[in-house]
C-alpha cells in the first residue's frame, strides 16, 4: 500500500496532475465539478471510518466466539470426566461386587443355601443399580424419548415430568408438526426446552409455565413462557453458559432465540427453518 501511494506521487509531481485536473475542471465550474476532490475526500475519511468500526465489530465478535468455543470445550470436558468418574466408581464397583457374589455362591450353594439365595438377590439388586446408572447416563447423552416418541410426544412428556418434579404448573399448547423435522431440529428444540425449564425451576420463582409448539410451513417456532421474575433471572449471569449453550445450538441451525420480558415472567421465542433441514 505505501509503495502505490509513494509511486502515485512521484507520477503526481511528474506530470502535475493536480494543476491539470484544476484547469479542466474550471471548464465545468456550471457543475461545480470543482467541488468533487473536497467531497471524495470527505467520502474517503467516512468509508475509513466505517472500516474501523467494522473492523472493530468483527475482532469483538471472533473473541466473543474464541471465548465461547473454549467455554463449551471446558463445559464438554467436565461432563466426559464426571461420566469417567461415575463408570469407574458404580460400574466398576459393581462389576466386583458381582463377581465376589458370584463366586460367593458357587462356594455356599450346597452347604449354606439361604446365603446362597441372599446373595443372589444383592446380585439383582447391583444389576438394577447399573441399569439405572446406564439409562440416566443415555439421557444425558441423548434424549431417548425423541427415537420412540417423535418430537411432540417427547417434549409433552418432558412437560410433564418436569411438572411432577418441580410442582409447577406447565401448560403445553404443541401442534403436531406435519413435516418431517430432522434429528438436528428435533434435539435442539429438546434441548432448548429442557434448558429453559431448568432455569425456570432454579432461578425464576414461577408457578406455571407455558410451553408452545407450532409450525407455519416454513418456519417452526417454539415458545416457553412463566410468569416468574423476568429478565431479572437473566441479570446475575447474562453470559451463563446455559443461555450461551441455547444460543449457539439455534444458530447452529439458522434460527433465531429472543428472550422477551413477558410482564410478569420471561417468554422465549425461538424460530427455526423447517423446510430446510427436513431432508
Amino acid at each position: 500500500m505505501a509503495v502505490i501511494v509513494g509511486a502515485f506521487w512521484v507520477l503526481a509531481m511528474q506530470f502535475e496532475v493536480s494543476e491539470r485536473v484544476a484547469i479542466w475542471l474550471q471548464s465545468y465550474e456550471h457543475l461545480q465539478l470543482d467541488e468533487m476532490p473536497l467531497t471524495m475526500l470527505v467520502l474517503s475519511v467516512c468509508f475509513a471510518w466505517f472500516a474501523f468500526r467494522r473492523f472493530s465489530e468483527v475482532s469483538e465478535l471472533l473473541a466473543s466466539n474464541r471465548d465461547l468455543t473454549q467455554r463449551l470445550m471446558t463445559a464438554q470436558e467436565d461432563e466426559r470426566r464426571i461420566l469417567a468418574q461415575e463408570l469407574h466408581d458404580e460400574v466398576g464397583q459393581a462389576c466386583t461386587a458381582l463377581r465376589i457374589e458370584a463366586a460367593y455362591i458357587s462356594k455356599s450353594a450346597h452347604s449354606q443355601p439361604d446365603a446362597a439365595v441372599a446373595a443372589a438377590q444383592r446380585i439383582d439388586q447391583s444389576s438394577l443399580r447399573m441399569h439405572s446408572l446406564a439409562r440416566d447416563m443415555l439421557k444425558r447423552l441423548r434424549p431417548p424419548n425423541l427415537d420412540s416418541l417423535g418430537l411432540e410426544a417427547s417434549l409433552r412428556e418432558l412437560c410433564q415430568s418436569w411438572q411432577q418434579h418441580c410442582h409447577i404448573e406447565c401448560h403445553t399448547l404443541i401442534d403436531d408438526i406435519a413435516t418431517k423435522v430432522s434429528d438436528a431440529l428435533a434435539t435442539c428444540l429438546y434441548r432448548v426446552t429442557q434448558e429453559s425449564l431448568t432455569n425456570i425451576a432454579k432461578h425464576a420463582k414461577a408457578t406455571q409455565v407455558w410451553v408452545g409448539l407450532n409450525s407455519d410451513g416454513d418456519v417452526i417456532t417454539l415458545s416457553i413462557t412463566d410468569n416468574g421474575e423476568g429478565l431479572t433471572q437473566l441479570s446475575s449471569s447474562p453470559q451463563g453458559l446455559g443461555l450461551i449453550g441455547m444460543r449457539e445450538r439455534v444458530a447452529s441451525l439458522q434460527g433465531h432465540i429472543h428472550f422477551e420480558n413477558a410482564e410478569p415472567g420471561l417468554r422465549i421465542h425461538v424460530q427455526m427453518p423447517l423446510q430446510e433441514l427436513a431432508s
